[in-house]
């Protein structure tokens, strides 16, 4: 096997781009320009746009495979065959799943001996829960999101210490940079040039932490009236929200603006950028790119958000679901445009020398070393 060129299958059973596709295709493209040759399966069952994105990514794509989670059990069963002559032909090193319909297909299909080695991303928590302990003890090597969440699969006796990894996640430092664009984005949204804003992009669904950062801004309004906070994203909450913002006192001071795709431009009309938990992307992409936009972050301590942010330093970590402290934190944030700037310029510099899809390709490429060595 020439270790300086592995043959590299990603399972991904999404069909569009959201979620940890942007991750594991920049991913993808990094071991490509490192000289090795990976391939991404996903699902072909619903319409989506990955073969359109992986095209615009460069990623070589797998169409063997239906791997949807929609299959029914003959597409299913089609999919666990052709894992089966993979495993059996051993035309890749390395079979990397990053779902569970993934890895339990992958794992279903695997032969008790085979060179091939199975590696599993874990990039939600939901995705580490006690009751996976059969699936997860199905691959060779396991990668997460977190160093708390490494040390509780570690505590687990679920593998080796050198086959879990706990990696960054990686962001486009020059697409995201500070920047102009931001003053067109508050002019769009009736915001005036002055106003300190806050702003969250996320989607609009239950558990994302747009019921507490309402409650806490309703606080926040009292002592800073010409505060303004901006609302990014859509989901299955978003009339709730608007109805519920519409009957407050303070909803003059709240804008919604939908969809973006111009995030770049949006994050640099931000002062603060806030996060209370982590989405199907766990590590916190929408996170890593205010940072590297130079926007000091606010998060709560949820996830891989604690280990992003160096509390006092490239932002503030507050306690989840606490209003309160919610307040007090983007009062003080959103008072001090000096302290915003300090915090701002060292959340780029981490973006700079640690988030960076270099450090990330370093890290999964040695787990799949120690892997293939085991």
């Amino acid at each position: 096997m020439d270790r300086k060129s592995l043959s590299i299958l990603h399972l991904l059973s999404y069909h569009l781009f959201t979620g940890p596709v942007e991750p594991v295709l920049r991913l993808a493209r990094a071991q490509l320009d490192a000289g090795h040759r990976p391939r991404l399966a996903f699902d072909r069952v619903r319409d989506g746009d990955l073969e359109e994105q992986a095209a615009r990514f460069g990623v070589p794509t797998e169409t063997r495979f239906s791997l949807s989670v929609k299959s029914g059990p003959i597409l299913l069963l089609r999919d666990l065959l052709a894992l089966k002559r993979i495993w059996a032909g051993q035309e890749f090193d390395i079979v990397h799943a990053h779902r569970s319909h993934d890895h339990t297909l992958a794992a279903l299909a695997r032969p008790r001996q085979s060179t091939v080695r199975l590696v599993r991303s874990l990039h939600t928590e939901r995705t580490m829960a006690p009751n996976r302990r059969w699936l997860l003890g199905r691959a060779d090597g396991l990668v997460t999101v977190g160093q708390r969440f490494r040390a509780d699969l570690l505590d687990r006796g679920l593998l080796d210490a050198d086959r879990i990894v706990a990696v960054d996640g990686a962001v486009d430092g020059g697409q995201f940079c500070p920047g102009e664009g931001g003053e067109h984005i508050r002019s769009e949204a009736g915001v005036e040039a002055q106003a300190p804003v806050a702003g969250i992009v996320a989607r609009m669904k239950a558990g994302r932490g747009h019921d507490c950062l309402l409650a806490a801004w309703a606080q926040v309004v009292q002592k800073l009236p010409t505060a303004r906070l901006l609302l990014v994203g859509r989901g299955e909450l978003a009339t709730q929200l608007r109805s519920q913002v519409a009957a407050a006192p303070w909803a003059s001071s709240v804008r919604f603006l939908g969809y973006r795709k111009d995030l770049a431009q949006v994050y640099r009309a931000f002062d603060v950028k806030v996060m209370l938990a982590p989405g199907n992307d766990g590590t916190c992409r929408a996170a890593l790119e205010a940072m590297a936009s130079g926007v000091p972050l606010l998060v709560c301590d949820r996830g891989a958000l604690a280990e992003i942010v160096r509390d006092g330093i490239s932002g503030k970590v507050v306690p989840g679901d606490n209003p309160q402290l919610l307040a007090e934190a983007l009062v003080d944030l959103l008072a001090s445009p000096n302290l915003r700037r300090k915090l701002g310029a060292q959340a780029r510099l981490e973006t700079e020398n640690r988030f960076t899809i270099k450090a990330q390709l370093a890290s999964i490429l040695n787990l799949y070393l120690q892997v293939l060595d085991k």
